[in-house]
């Protein structure tokens, strides 16, 4: 085992600690690296889905525009590297091990969680390269994040809705107040909900904090020209000023709502950071994003996505019926426990002629004979695999090219398939 590798089990055996909410052990951290979050500029990001690819496509405009860029995102595919990363390039396992070996002291002292350990050594990592801006995606809700310790100078909330009801509210309305965490004083606060409880909770949150709310569905008027398996274009207006002919390097009618939402918030930014229209179209287009209707095989067609909500898995599988109406699809799937196994099981029942539940033992995942059982009341070609290197096997000995593999329903799954798939 490397050193690399005994600092990653290291780390991720913090996970013992389990998700905790609050901001004392974050502050900890910090006040022991003396504040590294206080020495650069920031946007915070919060939401239920759309939240990350909404970073990615503001990181890639401000890299176009010359700017050096941190980017902290969760969770991770294949390596803990890819959570930090400054204008594309993941932080050096040489700094992971540096900051673990540096924080031991502090670590066994507090026992704070693996992300409130992975969130101060993003912080420290970007004030130690000097980045010019960060862009900060919230793990889990928003008040309580450890993330909500910057003070940036926008916020952004995505699509609110069911996801960590435990921890966020059974009701769309109280998990929009937990987002709504997020939002500081005087600072302007983007976001593309259309629902009225959730813009309800936004305005009033704005109200107490003196910030403006800039709602992108009613200041936005945005046309999709063309959307298919290679790219999306589409055409955006914005307070008299207009953009022909955009085109997303992402896959989805649903990505043009987060990429309005980049794109109001970059023009209320540009000034200060002198972004130009052809940085705009630019880093659109040169936008990548891995884990979202990612068509990584043709022959065979195998299609990964991170979704692991109803919503966001329902637009997944809206896309791809409408790309692939005539194919067999066959999907493999994953859910941790936390995730509303019957209804998105309904779903997968829906969509598919195949399902196939892998047993990965990561995270807290919900039991497979459960889920299976769920579904098969659906559809009864619904089995169990123990091993992502079941769905291998399968897919080497099927030669059906009218067959589309969909690998939905968890980062760790989808971070598997990265792994073992191999793909020309």
């Amino acid at each position: 085992m490397t050193e690399y590798q005994r600092t990653t089990s290291y780390l991720f055996k913090l996970e013992r600690f389990g998700i905790k909410l609050g901001l004392d052990n974050i502050n900890s951290l910090l006040d022991f690296l003396d504040h590294p979050h206080r020495k650069w500029q920031s946007i915070h990001i919060a939401g239920t889905n759309g939240k990350g690819s909404t970073a990615a496509m503001l990181e890639s405009v401000f890299i176009d525009a010359g700017l050096k860029v941190g980017l902290y995102t969760s969770p991770h595919l294949v390596d803990f590297t890819e959570r930090i990363r400054i204008n594309r390039i993941p932080i050096t396992k040489k700094d992971v091990i540096e900051f673990t070996n540096r924080m031991k002291p502090v670590i066994e002292s507090i026992a704070p969680s693996f992300f409130e350990v992975a969130t101060a050594m993003a912080f420290w990592y970007f004030d130690k390269e000097n980045v010019d801006l960060a862009i900060v995606e919230v793990g889990m809700g928003g008040r309580l994040d450890s993330t909500n310790v910057i003070y940036p100078v926008a916020t952004i909330i995505n699509s609110i809705g069911y996801d960590h009801q435990y921890y966020l509210g059974r009701t769309i309305r109280e998990i929009a107040r937990e987002k709504a965490g997020i939002l500081k004083k005087n600072v302007p606060c983007f976001t593309n909900n259309s629902d009225t409880e959730i813009l309800e909770e936004l305005e009033k949150r704005c109200v107490e904090l003196r910030s403006r709310l800039y709602n992108v569905r009613e200041n936005c008027v945005y046309k999709i020209n063309k959307s298919d398996l290679e790219y999306t274009s589409f055409d955006l207006s914005f307070q008299g000023e207009r953009f022909a002919g955009l085109r997303l390097n992402l896959l989805g009618d649903y990505q043009v709502s987060n990429a309005a939402l980049a794109i109001v918030t970059l023009l209320y930014l540009s000034e200060e950071y002198k972004i130009n229209e052809q940085n705009i179209r630019r880093g659109l287009a040169q936008v990548a994003w891995k884990g979202r209707i990612d068509y990584i095989c043709r022959e065979p067609n195998i299609i990964i996505d991170v979704s692991h909500n109803t919503s966001g898995i329902e637009e997944t599988l809206t896309f791809l019926k409408r790309f692939f109406p005539k194919y067999r699809t066959v999907i493999i799937t994953f859910l941790q426990e936390d995730k509303d196994f019957k209804e998105i099981g309904e779903l997968l029942a829906y969509h598919a002629q195949e399902i196939y539940i892998i047993d990965l033992h990561h995270g807290k995942p919900v039991n497979p004979e459960i889920f299976q059982n769920t579904i098969q009341n659906l559809n009864e070609c619904t089995k169990i695999l123990t091993s992502f290197n079941s769905v291998l096997k399968l897919i080497k000995k099927d030669n059906d090219l009218n067959k589309l593999w969909l690998i939905i329903g968890s980062h760790y799954l989808a971070g598997e398939a990265y792994k073992k798939l191999q793909c020309s």
